[in-house]
């Protein structure tokens, strides 16, 4: 179970994601560790790097 304080940190750094903003490495790192434990931040993280980076990945 993800606290409610983590929960807002992850939407906060998805956020930043989405709008192209500054993310730090120690938060890169957060979200891969957490998207490999939930499959629901998984989606998340796939969804905020969008379409292009998806494409990317499959290249």
């Amino acid at each position: 179970m993800i606290s409610s304080e983590t929960r807002t940190r992850i939407k906060n750094i998805l956020n930043r994601i989405e709008s192209n903003q500054l993310v730090t490495l120690e938060e890169r790192i957060l979200l891969n560790k957490l998207s490999n434990i939930s499959p629901l931040i998984s989606g998340c993280v796939v969804s905020a790097l969008g379409a292009e980076a998806r494409s990317i990945d499959n290249e």
